[in-house]
């Protein structure tokens, strides 16, 4: 006698071979319903991280062009919109670079609101950890006069 026997194998008894067909069901059968909800959650979450990047309204640029660009154009200024302690943590930023938190942004662009039409054709790059905030901030820099505004592509992470 081997010992599948002697223990019982699920395979040959009737409780077995229906436990088997059961779990089949439920792990491989799914009706219409689940799988659309399924579908519509992963694209719901792949459209929500686009979203900022179209509502701003402006380019995305890859770290080799963007560091051309700074290289290029010693006027370009880097704003990183990330908290300070994400500015000089262990991520880093990029040397040169403005450390301006997204949270002071809106209050900083009310202030100096008449000011920034002088800056309006300055380079600005805005950054941040993977470039969803740096384009919610791109858009609002964009809406108050600033023309030359990119964000770079999946931010410091890329």
């Amino acid at each position: 006698m081997t010992a599948a026997a002697a223990i019982g194998n699920p395979g040959t008894d009737r409780a077995g071979v229906l436990f088997m067909e059961n779990l089949k069901k439920t792990l491989f059968e799914w009706d219409e319903r689940t799988i659309l909800s399924v579908l519509i959650i992963i694209a719901a979450y792949f459209l929500g991280r686009q979203i900022p990047r179209w509502m701003a309204g402006v380019p995305l640029v890859k770290p080799a062009e963007a560091k051309q660009a700074i290289d290029n154009d010693p006027d370009t200024l880097v704003l990183d919109v990330r908290m300070a302690h994400q500015f000089t943590g262990k991520d880093g930023h990029i040397q040169g670079a403005l450390n301006l938190p997204h949270a002071d942004v809106w209050h900083r662009v009310r202030q100096a609101k008449n000011e920034l039409s002088q800056f309006a054709d300055t380079p600005v790059l805005v950054v941040c950890k993977n470039d969803q905030l740096s384009s919610r901030i791109a858009r609002v820099l964009r809406k108050n006069g600033l023309t030359r505004i990119a964000v770079l592509d999946g931010g410091l992470k890329a």
